[in-house]
């Protein structure tokens, strides 16, 4: 069974209180910014998970502790299963490159053999919709075209926990039904999603349970509709 367990969890920023201190002075004053304070989380299979807060509150620093990007400062993180990590319409992508060249590169970095790679551009290609613009550098393409195409590397994963942070609001309605629909199924063998998102309405479109977090503490995890509501009212 898949699984994220968070125990006891501290993370702080740290920086210098001058430019260039800590470059040239070796006893330089070290600030530290708490973004994460004493989380605890217990997160199972079939958990589909909306993280709320606002700008600041923790969401970004919780979702790259999990994916083991960043170390806690303090504290014990356990996930069972395999990972992959969706941090926004551009990370990963070589705006230099065209769009099939970064989708076949991407089918690299996570280890596919060229042939699986070749064959799943093609319904990569027509999941996106992007057409001809696939042939053209990922510079010229709009916020919705690059929302398209990183979402479609995720068709790529074979993962059991999901991590996802925005990138999927640009796009038309249309685009966005039909990655929900694609999401579902892939978490038929995903089995956690982990989402963090401006919009609510997307956040309820996929997910059926919240975390409500406030200046880098756990306020509440529960039920969407009960945490949802808390964050919108204010209430908290």
């Amino acid at each position: 069974m898949s699984s994220i367990k968070i125990k006891n969890v501290n993370f702080s920023y740290r920086y210098y209180s001058s430019l260039g201190f800590g470059l040239f002075k070796r006893n330089s004053k070290v600030n530290k910014n708490a973004a994460l304070e004493n989380v605890n989380l217990d997160i199972q299979d079939g958990d589909r998970v909306a993280l709320f807060g606002r700008n600041g509150a923790g969401k970004s620093t919780l979702l790259k502790i999990m994916s083991g990007v960043i170390p806690p400062s303090s504290g014990k993180v356990q996930v069972d299963g395999k990972i992959y990590s969706f941090f926004g319409r551009d990370v990963g992508v070589n705006p230099f490159l065209s769009g099939f060249e970064n989708l076949y590169v991407r089918g690299l970095v996570l280890g596919l053999p060229k042939k699986t790679i070749e064959e799943k551009l093609v319904e990569i290609a027509e999941f996106t919709e992007l057409g001809e613009n696939l042939k053209l550098p990922v510079s010229t393409y709009s916020q919705g075209m690059k929302a398209r195409l990183t979402f479609a590397m995720l068709m790529f994963v074979d993962a059991d926990v999901l991590l996802v942070d925005e990138g999927l609001g640009a796009g038309d309605r249309f685009f966005i039904d039909k990655a929900r629909a694609f999401v579902d199924q892939l978490l038929d063998n995903s089995k956690i999603l982990i989402f963090a998102s401006h919009s609510d309405h997307l956040l309820k479109r996929f997910c059926n349970k919240g975390i409500l977090l406030k200046e880098g503490k756990i306020i509440s995890f529960g039920e969407f509709d009960e945490v949802c509501k808390q964050y919108q009212t204010g209430n908290y």
